[in-house]
């Protein structure tokens, strides 16, 4: 090969990638859009085999109800949850999840999916998440401040 067609084959390569890389940029961005609309009305969003699983309710709680039906995050492309702090970080590794999206992330929880090696993505991130007063931390929280097991964070819960 001479030098002409080398430099025009890695153009040409070089392109491509580009060209994937910003398919796959674009691919993501349109995930969170869907997800940050549906996440203004519902409490967690599970994206399995391009279908979409809405939840409701407060807090944790939609988490636990899904884990608690036997379901696991482990085959969803990507979870969406309103809010994550290290509670809800927990309780998705306990289920397996691989990719999050959140509008509102807690430093703790980013800890948990750093040591889980979870992928994440979030607007906004937060010191720790609070109580509806904004006082103290948020009660679950409390109870998972030193925990570190999902399993055993699941355990806690469980018995609420």
């Amino acid at each position: 090969m001479n030098r002409r067609s080398f430099i025009k084959s890695t153009l040409l390569c070089g392109l491509a990638v580009i060209l994937a890389f910003n398919s796959a940029q674009a691919k993501k961005n349109d995930t969170e859009k869907v997800l940050r609309e549906e996440l203004k009305t519902h409490s967690l969003v599970v994206i399995e085999d391009n279908k979409m699983s809405c939840y409701e309710g407060r807090g944790i709680s939609p988490l636990l109800r899904y884990l608690e039906s036997g379901s696991t995050f482990e085959n969803a492309t990507i979870v969406g949850d309103k809010k994550i702090g290290r509670a809800s970080a927990l309780l998705l590794v306990y289920g397996k999840v691989k990719k999050v999206y959140t509008p509102v992330i807690s430093k703790p929880a980013i800890e948990v999916f750093k040591a889980f090696h979870v992928k994440y993505s979030a607007d906004e991130v937060v010191d720790n998440i609070m109580n509806q007063t904004q006082t103290d931390l948020c009660p679950m929280e409390k109870k998972v401040q030193n925990v570190d097991s999902p399993e055993k964070a699941y355990e806690i819960f469980k018995k609420l």
